[in-house]
């Protein structure tokens, strides 16, 4: 898709040298968290252990039966919950699958207990061991840590699937993940965290360790290095587990988090794209273009780096914008800034705006729209429709696809209707 040579972005180029290739947002952030699950050895472990327990529970038919029993006798009258799969390229497999195992830990733990004390013992015994005592105090916490953070990020993934959303909007989205993390990156928040895993390992009879992992195997770090950087984090010692826990895990598990998605989101001066969309973003700011006899440096290359690309005068810009920011102070989206300007005649009056504006609101966001296409087609072309015609299968995927269009009811009757005599008589 994005070679410069043969890729989409080469051929769409040569008709056109000023269109801009865009990633997907949705993709974006699906990256941001896939590169967060590896960011330490303990979520590594914690989310391969998650995907081995759903295989485990599902793949036969035995330990999943026992699996919904256990359910319906620790949590008699609720629904039963199933396992979820996780996946790189399913968006929302993550929230889902955390989610579902943090209100059914109490019946895993009691199914994988029940294996391990079957008599004659079960095949899948020592496999059930194994995974028992790998459910420990660890693996509770990263799963209290990484169940906030991803109902978080599976919120925005939603909201960047939407097919009328803008880039300005999926910016503020993006700011506002961005908030809601740096609010979580604090002691007071891994405290309630640290002991809600602590109240669970007490209630599935779960060993809380005393010291920290690996404290006591520390190696002494020679005289002649203690100045150094590497020395200072190799001589570090941790008063408390839940000091340990922290810093090792919920501090880098946040700050990965937060890093990419500044750069995967921020990537500004990387590209000239890049530049462009950073420009067209700053037009939608009023606070750069109200009350200033002076325009800042940097809304001034922005004007400047629009107008080289697409054209214009910088002058008449940036008279524009103050202009229209001036009389129109309450529009803050491209698309009450769009309203504003078909409402009040904006074509005659500020040419070189509507031109940038439109031209920022047309770039696409998100590619979930074209994805579902194919995965209508999937579902539709099934084995019983592997002899459908190319006609037929073209009408039944845009009714698949084209659902939320509202239809009159009596009027596709009526066709049908007009349509049976042909039928039989082919």
């Amino acid at each position: 898709m994005s070679g410069q040579y043969k890729g989409l972005q080469s051929r769409i180029l040569q008709h056109n040298n000023k269109a801009l290739y865009v990633h997907c947002q949705a993709h974006c952030l699906n990256l941001v968290l896939v590169e967060a699950a590896k960011s330490s050895i303990h979520f590594i472990t914690f989310f391969n252990l998650v995907q081995k327990l759903y295989v485990f529970l599902t793949s036969s038919t035995k330990r999943h039966t026992a699996f919904v029993k256990c359910q319906e006798a620790l949590h008699p009258g609720e629904r039963v919950i199933q396992l979820q799969k996780l996946s790189d390229t399913r968006w929302a497999c993550r929230e889902k699958a955390l989610k579902a195992l943090l209100k059914v830990i109490s019946s895993v733990v009691k199914v994988l207990t029940d294996i391990t004390q079957q008599e004659p013992p079960d095949t899948a015994a020592g496999d059930a061991r194994m995974y028992l005592k790998a459910i420990d105090f660890e693996f509770l916490l990263c799963l209290e840590i990484a169940s906030p953070v991803f109902e978080v990020t599976a919120l925005a993934s939603d909201a960047l699937q939407n097919s009328d959303i803008d880039l300005s909007t999926a910016y503020a989205v993006v700011n506002g993940v961005k908030d809601t993390l740096s609010n979580l990156r604090t002691e007071q928040q891994f405290g309630k965290l640290f002991k809600s895993a602590s109240e669970k390992a007490e209630a599935a009879g779960i060993s809380i360790p005393i010291a920290p992992p690996g404290q006591q195997r520390q190696r002494r770090v020679p005289a002649k290095y203690s100045h150094s950087t590497h020395a200072a984090v190799e001589s570090h010692s941790f008063q408390s587990l839940e000091d340990y826990y922290r810093v090792k895990v919920y501090y880098t598990f946040i700050d990965v988090l937060s890093q990419e998605l500044e750069r995967r989101f921020r990537g500004d001066g990387e590209t000239q794209s890049n530049k462009i969309l950073s420009a067209l973003h700053s037009l939608t700011k009023p606070n750069k273009w109200i009350g200033k006899e002076i325009i800042g440096p940097d809304s001034l290359e922005a004007i400047h780096t629009l107008c080289e690309f697409y054209g214009g005068e910088e002058q008449k810009l940036k008279t524009e914008l103050r202009v229209f920011y001036a009389s129109f102070q309450d529009t803050s989206t491209v698309k009450d800034i769009l309203k504003t300007l078909r409402d009040n005649n904006g074509q005659d009056i500020f040419p070189t705006l509507v031109k940038m504006i439109t031209t920022y609101a047309t770039i696409p966001v998100s590619t979930a729209t074209v994805e579902r296409s194919f995965s209508k087609l999937k579902l539709v072309k099934d084995t019983l429709r592997n002899l459908c015609s190319e006609e037929r299968l073209s009408d039944l995927l845009l009714l698949a696809i084209e659902k939320d269009i509202p239809l009159n009811h009596s009027e596709v009757v009526n066709i049908y209707r007009d349509m049976a005599p042909r039928r039989l008589m082919l």
